[in-house]
């Protein structure tokens, strides 16, 4: 089981990916129906299907206005495997420190904190999400469940680095993700 454990934390950090055509064509968020700006699956080296991962927008939004935070979004993931709580915090962890300064971190600590309180181990077919809402903040929830809202737009600049930052867990899932 440790032997699965961390090959699961390695297969979180260099990660091969191949294209998904698996998530719904729009999501509603706050009763607005949202358009898919584009998907990928996750895979450690094309033999282990990690997730796939979806990011919506609003209509007409463009990478630019994701990437700045000037539009509301959802990326959402759906666990092709289950994966534990542990797992998914050391591999945030280290993404985080891979992407941000120690200035920057530090703003995020307290609610990198609670957001990483609030997760729970996944098992295959959950989803979770990361949903952007401006004025709103970022609202994590799994199988729909909203666990948690972090009310700071820095939040969610510096956390969503870890997908959607200069140095992604893929780079290929960020611009997929982006419509790239």
């Amino acid at each position: 089981m440790c032997r699965f454990s961390i090959l699961l934390i390695v297969a979180l950090l260099p990660v091969s990916s191949v294209r998904a055509d698996v998530s719904a064509e729009s999501t509603a968020i706050e009763g607005v129906s949202y358009p898919k700006m584009g998907e990928h699956r996750v895979t450690y080296k094309l033999l282990f299907k990690l997730y796939d991962a979806a990011l919506f927008a609003e209509a007409g939004a463009t990478a630019e206005q994701v990437l700045a935070r000037n539009c509301s979004f959802r990326l959402e993931f759906r666990y092709l495997r289950s994966i534990s709580k542990a797992t998914i915090l050391k591999s945030a962890d280290h993404m985080l420190a891979k992407n941000l300064n120690s200035e920057d971190l530090s703003q995020i600590t307290a609610a990198t904190q609670q957001l990483h309180a609030a997760y729970r181990s996944v098992e295959t077919g959950d989803v979770s999400s990361l949903t952007y809402i401006i004025g709103v903040g970022t609202i994590f929830a799994i199988n729909g469940e909203q666990l948690i809202t972090i009310p700071s737009k820095d939040f969610a600049q510096y956390y969503l680095q870890i997908w959607l930052g200069e140095r992604p867990v893929s780079v290929q899932l960020r611009d997929r993700l982006l419509g790239k």
